[in-house]
C-alpha cells in the first residue's frame, strides 16, 4: 500500500465513523427534540441523513481515486479487498456511489421545494402528505439509480485500461488489472498531433451535467422565493417564533448547499461547506480535461473532499435550529454539571402548521 493510499483509507475511515455520529446524532434530535410546527418536513431531514450514512459507506467501501487527465475516471483499489475475486460486483458498488451522490443533491432540492411551499401558506403541502412523500422519497433513488446507469456505460475496455496503467502505478502504486473503474478519455492524440474526441464519453459527461442542472435550478429559484417570503413574514403578522423558526430552518438549508449572499451571515463557514466540498471538487475534475488541464493531485483531492461532506453536512441543521442545538448542548452540560438551556415553544392555535 503506498503512501497516498494509506493516507486516503485512513480519511476514509475516520470520515465513516464521524458521518455515523454526526448524521445518527441529527437524526436522533429530529425524532425527540423537533418542534411541534416541523410536522412531514422531520421525515425529509431523517431520510437525507440516511442517504448521507449510506453514501459515506459506499465511498468507504470503494475509496475512490479520481483521474482527471484528459478524463474523468472514478477507480476503485481491489487488491487485498473483499471485491479482489468480484470485480463485477465492484463495478456496481462503484456505480452505486455515483448514483447517491445524485441522490443527495434530488433530496436537496426536494427540500427547498418543501419549505417554498411551506411558507406559502395555500395549502400545497398536501402534497407531500402520505403516499405522495414515499413517492418524493423514491423519486431521488430512481433518478440516481438513471444516473448510474448511465455512467456505468463508460465502463473498462481495453485501451481506457492500458492508458491507465502507467500513471495508476506511478502515482497510486495501484495495479490497473486488480482495479475496478467506470469513466473514460474524452479524447486522444493521433499520429499527427490532433485531437481526436470521444463522443460517447463526451455525451455521456454532459447527460451528468444536465441532470445534476435541474436539481441546482430547483435549489436557487426555491431559496430565494423563500428567502423573499421570509423577509416578509412578520410584516404580515406571523409571530417572532414562526418567523424565528422559519428562518432558521432555511438557514440550516441553505448552509447545507452553498452560500446565497445576506441568506446567511457571512461569518458562518458552514455555507462553505457543500460548496467546497462537493460542488467545486467534482466540477473542477469533470470540466479541467475540456481545457487540456491536468490535475495530478485531482485524483486524491477530489477523492477526499466528498468523502468529508457526509461527516459536515448535518451541522448546520443541529446548531442553527435552536431546539437542536439546545438538546445537543444541554446533554453535555448535564456530564459537566453546568445550567441546561430550555427552548421556549409558543403554541398558536390559529396558525397552520407547516405540516399537512
Amino acid at each position: 500500500m503506498g503512501t497516498l493510499t494509506r493516507i486516503k483509507f485512513y480519511i476514509n475511515l475516520i470520515s465513516l465513523v464521524f458521518s455515523m455520529i454526526t448524521n445518527s446524532t441529527l437524526i436522533l434530535l429530529v425524532i425527540t427534540n423537533s418542534p411541534p410546527k416541523l410536522g412531514n418536513y422531520r421525515h425529509l431531514m431523517c431520510y437525507f441523513s440516511m442517504i448521507s450514512i449510506l453514501l459515506a459507506i459506499f465511498d468507504f467501501l470503494v475509496q475512490a481515486y479520481i483521474v482527471s487527465d484528459a478524463s474523468f475516471i472514478i477507480v476503485m483499489d481491489l487488491e487485498n479487498s473483499v471485491f479482489e475475486n468480484h470485480p463485477t460486483i465492484a463495478h456496481v458498488v462503484l456505480g452505486c456511489v455515483t448514483a447517491l451522490f445524485e441522490a443527495a443533491i434530488f433530496v436537496i432540492s426536494i427540500s427547498f421545494v418543501f419549505r417554498y411551499f411551506a411558507l406559502q401558506r395555500q395549502g400545497r403541502l398536501r402534497y407531500f402528505a402520505g403516499k405522495l412523500l414515499c413517492l418524493w422519497m423514491a423519486a431521488p433513488f430512481v433518478l440516481g439509480g438513471i444516473g448510474m446507469t448511465i455512467m456505468m456505460q463508460l465502463g473498462p475496455d481495453k485501451l481506457t485500461t492500458e492508458r491507465l496503467r502507467r500513471d495508476m502505478k506511478e502515482i497510486y502504486d495501484l495495479d490497473i488489472d486488480k482495479t475496478a473503474y467506470v469513466g473514460s478519455f474524452y479524447f486522444s492524440i493521433d499520429e499527427y498531433g490532433n485531437k481526436c474526441w470521444n463522443i460517447k464519453a463526451v455525451s455521456i459527461t454532459m447527460i451528468i451535467y444536465t441532470m445534476m442542472g435541474f436539481p441546482l435550478f430547483a435549489i436557487f429559484y426555491f431559496g430565494i422565493k423563500s428567502y423573499k417570503i421570509i423577509r416578509g413574514l412578520v410584516s404580515q403578522g406571523e409571530s417572532e417564533y414562526s418567523r424565528r423558526l422559519q428562518t432558521q430552518l432555511y438557514k440550516a438549508l441553505v448552509a447545507q448547499v452553498l452560500w446565497i449572499y445576506e441568506t446567511v451571515p457571512k461569518n458562518d463557514f458552514q455555507t462553505l461547506i457543500p460548496l467546497f466540498f462537493l460542488f467545486i471538487p467534482i466540477v473542477v475534475s469533470l470540466g479541467a480535461p475540456f481545457f487540456g488541464l491536468t490535475l495530478e493531485l485531482t485524483g486524491l483531492i477530489v477523492g477526499t473532499l466528498p468523502t468529508l461532506y457526509p461527516v459536515l453536512d448535518p451541522t448546520p441543521i443541529i446548531f442553527l435550529v435552536d431546539d437542536y442545538r439546545n438538546a445537543f448542548l444541554n446533554f453535555f452540560r448535564r456530564i459537566f454539571s453546568k445550567n441546561e438551556v430550555t427552548s421556549v415553544t409558543h403554541y398558536e392555535p390559529n396558525m397552520d402548521s407547516i405540516s399537512p
